[in-house]
């Protein structure tokens, strides 16, 4: 039976109205952080004051803000990108997984790390590189340590894709430089829900491998599109509350305390096609825990539009270490930018690692082959599930039924 799509139409009508009476209240909600913006643009006493009250008053739990780095530019600087180093090596990773289905004829999963190394200027071709890995239950374990949950895999995935990245560091350290290591992937890594896998070792494995990469001397960058982020609107609301008595600091890092807006709203007014924020530092608790490991590790972040035209607005993280260099945020942001441009709004390395890691449902069904042939080789055969065998008949395809 297909979607009855007719019942739905008076129920899209009401979503088309909801969305216009919000984008009404945001675009009054921008006005407002806009003017916030412009008139606190170099008030740093101001700026120091919210931050401090806020970090008193705040709850942990939600409060989510930004702090200036410096002050040798104004909250609402726009700058714009320079022309990228004549030569570069850009090194950019990726992962994808087959999940662990427990319908299938046998339980594993896997995670395939792919990646292409870019030699900026060079006309030379880029490397690329593709790694997989297959999990499966031991056969030496006495109790079943195979966690298999959609949790666990995704950290995993996660920790081998910047792991990845610091090995390609290391390994291309005498290549051309600036040598900048991209993910498209935030620094600030927090697993939620982590389902077997203890945060605190995901946290102190990920600050790991960002640590080498800066010893392997390579920038790095998280760049994330479409952000829904409300960092930089987060602090002008606690600016506007130093005026507010009954403010209620508690709420500060909700949705309803900035009118739901982000800093994507904000910043897609500011930016004009190549330009930047200024760089600002995240302001949480897990960013307070995630610097203590390593504090050149600190994530600090920038806005960046990335297009030739139009009002689409990026996220760009960078450690402390390259944060507190401004030749080096120069490079980063040139890079990206540029690389940007190949593609017109997206950096070209990481959709050619996405390319590279990317595990599509043919590679799955020539895997599940090549494991059931090998398996006969041992005497071991399984079947699917029930379950899974009636979905696949319902998924193929339509067939009359046909009576006895």
């Amino acid at each position: 039976m297909t979607l009855e799509f007719e019942r739905l139409t008076t129920e899209i009508a009401q979503m088309a109205q909801a969305t216009a009476e919000r984008l009404g209240q945001r675009e009054a909600a921008r006005d407002v952080s806009q003017a916030l913006l412009d008139q606190y643009a170099t008030d740093w006493t101001a700026v120091r004051q919210a931050l401090a009250e806020a970090n008193e008053k705040a709850d942990p739990k939600f409060y989510r803000s930004a702090r200036p780095l410096n002050e040798a530019e104004p909250l609402n600087a726009a700058i714009l990108a320079p022309p990228p180093p004549v030569r570069a090596t850009i090194i950019a990773a990726d992962g994808s997984q087959i999940r662990p289905d427990r319908h299938a004829a046998y339980l594993y999963y896997l995670i395939n790390i792919g990646g292409v190394v870019y030699h900026h200027g060079s006309g030379q071709a880029p490397d690329q590189f593709s790694i997989p890995t297959l999990h499966y239950p031991q056969a030496d374990s006495k109790e079943d340590k195979f966690d298999d949950t959609g949790g666990t895999v995704s950290i995993e995935r996660d920790l081998a894709e910047i792991g990845m990245l610091a090995q390609k560091a290391e390994e291309y350290q005498t290549a051309v430089s600036p040598i900048l290591a991209i993910l498209d992937q935030r620094l600030l890594y927090w697993p939620i829900g982590s389902a077997g896998v203890a945060e605190n070792t995901a946290v102190t494995e990920w600050g790991e491998s960002m640590s080498k990469i800066h010893q392997a001397g390579a920038l790095l960058a998280g760049y994330i599109d479409r952000p829904a982020t409300g960092y930089v609107t987060t602090l002008l609301r606690s600016l506007q509350a130093l005026d507010e008595p009954d403010f209620d600091w508690k709420s500060l890092g909700r949705r309803e305390a900035s009118w739901g807006l982000t800093d994507v709203h904000l910043f897609s007014q500011l930016l004009g096609p190549g330009q930047r924020s200024k760089v600002f530092v995240t302001v949480s608790d897990p960013s307070h825990k995630f610097a203590a490991q390593d504090q050149a590790n600190e994530v600090c972040f920038f806005y960046m539009n990335p297009g030739t035209h139009g009002r689409q607005i990026a996220r760009v993280d960078i450690p402390l270490w390259v944060a507190e260099d401004e030749g080096m945020v120069t490079a980063v942001h040139a890079l990206v930018y540029d690389q940007c441009q190949i593609l017109g709004d997206y950096p070209y390395v990481l959709a050619r690692a996405d390319e590279t890691a990317v595990v599509t449902y043919r590679d799955q069904e020539q895997l599940n082959f090549m494991i059931d042939l090998i398996m006969e080789r041992y005497g071991i055969s399984h079947t699917i599930t029930a379950k899974q065998a009636s979905k696949n008949i319902a998924r193929g395809g339509k067939t009359r039924h046909k009576g006895l």
